[in-house]
């Protein structure tokens, strides 16, 4: 638990086997846990030695605001958060800084309608007037007018008299793939710069956020040189590893049996065969600490490879699709795969709980 910010009680059940949880409960409060708060209200299904570790990471998610619908659990789960967790109802709570406004995004209460024009905006891609983006906030267009001249996000073009995200290029001089492509371009034409230079000069070229920026970092073209400035490979700079990620709850590495494994999810994605975005922790234990690399396991018994790979973007395996298919799962069902690491081998094992999976057989 010194390692876990929190963890569920279904999770502790699997170890602490007690049918009424009587007694599992009076352990776990001897030994100083307890169920953490968060925004005053208790979570009763979960544990935690503390609430340090969690509000960090919540306040972390809330400071990263706004979010797409769709966006908020993958963005926790990079954080940290447990996907035990009900990340949608904590944030939905009343006290919560964070609110689900009409059209579906997660906005700050101190800054719903700016956060809102500033999700709508984006997804537009082009400058728009403030009358057509008070129309699609729900606000007037002289409110919106005022909200977007004090937030430093937007900047006004003249004379059309137009609104633009700050991020965005100016002029459409500059045509990049991505933001790896921008970094290298700036680079290549104006030397190792700091980071606040190199960000800045970015931003006037690529839509870019520090997120992004920060893991362009780990490509193997990119390095440092002796004064910290961020530069070329082949202009002198050094290259430097990655940073040890934060280890997500459903992952572990036992070092002395060689052994990696971490729990996901069949989701429809990996049903229709599509790559698995993975934690880059795990690639990262796979020694995989610049972008792009990748390693290849064997699947013991079909002799299928899977492709771990790590980009400056995200951490990925390849397709699953046909060992969740020889196990008899559907979407849903819970999955370990375990990484033998001297032999490069791996196994892919069907783990829910044979008396609640529908279906669970005794061969999987």
């Amino acid at each position: 638990m010194e390692a876990r910010a929190v963890i569920s009680d279904e999770e502790l059940s699997h170890t602490l086997r007690d049918n009424s949880g009587v007694a599992r409960t009076s352990l776990l409060i001897a030994e100083g846990l307890r169920h953490p708060k968060v925004w005053s209200e208790e979570l009763s299904d979960h544990w935690a030695l503390g609430t340090d570790a969690l509000d960090a990471f919540l306040q972390e998610l809330v400071n990263e605001a706004p979010y797409r619908k769709n966006e908020l659990r993958g963005r926790a789960t990079t954080i940290g958060i447990p996907e035990s967790l009900d990340i949608h109802a904590i944030m939905s709570a009343a006290k919560s800084p964070l609110v689900l406004d009409d059209a579906g995004v997660w906005v700050r209460r101190s800054a719903k309608k700016r956060d809102a024009a500033y999700l709508w905006l984006a997804d537009q891609g082009e400058p728009r007037r403030a009358e057509t983006i008070s129309r699609a906030i729900g606000q007037t267009a002289q409110a919106t007018t005022e909200a977007l001249r004090r937030d430093p996000r937007f900047r006004q073009v003249r004379p059309e008299g137009t609104w633009v995200l700050t991020e965005w290029p100016r002029g459409g001089e500059y045509d990049y793939s991505d933001a790896l492509e921008a970094m290298i371009a700036v680079l290549t034409e104006l030397g190792p710069l700091s980071r606040r230079d190199l960000t800045a000069e970015l931003r006037r070229r690529y839509p870019v956020s520090d997120s992004r920026i920060h893991q362009c970092l780990i490509s193997t073209r990119i390095g440092f040189t002796h004064d910290r400035r961020i530069g070329l490979i082949e202009q002198g700079a050094i290259s430097v590893d990655e940073k040890e990620p934060r280890r997500p709850d459903n992952a572990v590495h036992n070092e002395e049996l060689g052994l990696l494994a971490f729990r996901l999810k069949v989701t429809k994605d990996i049903t229709r065969g599509s790559g698995v975005v993975i934690s880059p922790w795990i690639t990262w234990r796979l020694g995989l600490r610049q972008a792009p690399m990748e390693k290849i396991f064997t699947v013991e018994g079909s002799g299928r490879q899977i492709t771990f790979r790590r980009g400056t973007a995200a951490a990925q395996m390849s397709s699953v699709r046909l060992e969740t298919v020889e196990h008899g799962m559907t979407v849903g069902c819970e999955f370990a795969v375990v990484l033998r690491l001297e032999h490069n081998t791996m196994t892919i094992r069907h783990v829910c709980d044979p008396d609640v999976c529908t279906t669970h057989s005794s061969g999987s």
